[in-house]
């Protein structure tokens, strides 16, 4: 063994000297890639996973309390921001047991056409893996995306106490699936006089709240309901 490791260093400074007597940097640089290209690709793919599976392994540890996503807006509304502190602050979560995550960073209008649009892919992934607990952006783009089902019908049993609150604010919509309705049912909830927009300035525009259709933490969002209109 001890052979081995003085024949490698020999080698490692035989490369070295090798490298250091090419004229150039881009010459060092072209024989580098030339010759150690696995290695440092290989070196790359190792470092990101080991990166990739603590991230998941730490995350994995703790379930979402909350997972929501605010659409088009460029304020702060994402993990860290005060909207994000305040609402933990609020809810008195434990981060160590519990995770809350706040995505500000999707940028589709249903109204508009979502073909090809990958942060719209995006939200169809997190609503039909039941991540998505609730999705907040204008109201009208919203009360469209409805439609199509990925948002829960407030008519649910497990909103009894949303609609009893917040009722007089529900936002109806007829499902793009007649079989479920032909009539309109509740898909989000009107909040353009929350301090979402008053206070934290998150969106300019009106704006609303669907719960995600497949939401496992309804009771997290109507505590966010609460806190966006919690007297101050």
């Amino acid at each position: 063994m001890r052979k081995k490791n003085i024949r490698l260093a020999d080698r490692l400074k035989g490369e070295r000297e090798k490298i250091k007597g090419i004229s150039g940097t881009g010459k060092k640089i072209e024989y580098i890639w030339d010759y150690y290209k696995l290695w440092i690709i290989g070196i790359v793919f190792f470092i990101w996973f080991v990166t990739f599976a603590v991230r998941q392994y730490t995350t994995n540890l703790r379930d979402y309390r909350c997972f929501m996503i605010f659409a088009n807006t460029y304020a702060d509304a994402g993990d860290h921001s005060k909207l994000w502190e305040d609402y933990i602050e609020y809810a008195g979560i434990d981060l160590r047991e519990e995770a809350v995550r706040f995505d500000a960073s999707s940028y589709f209008d249903y109204l508009k056409g979502v073909t090809g649009n990958s942060y719209f892919e995006a939200f169809v992934a997190f609503a039909d893996s039941g991540t998505l607990d609730a999705i907040v952006m204008g109201r009208d783009s919203l009360t469209a995306l409805g439609r199509t089902g990925r948002l829960l019908d407030l008519n649910d049993e497990s909103c009894a106490s949303i609609r009893e609150k917040y009722g007089d604010r529900f936002l109806y919509a007829v499902p793009i699936d007649t079989e479920y309705s032909t009539e309109e049912v509740p898909v989000c909830i009107d909040i353009s006089d929350s301090r979402l927009v008053s206070e934290y300035g998150i969106y300019s525009e009106p704006c609303a709240i669907g719960i995600g259709a497949l939401s496992k933490n309804v009771e997290a969002v109507e505590q966010f309901l609460d806190f966006l209109y919690a007297p101050q």
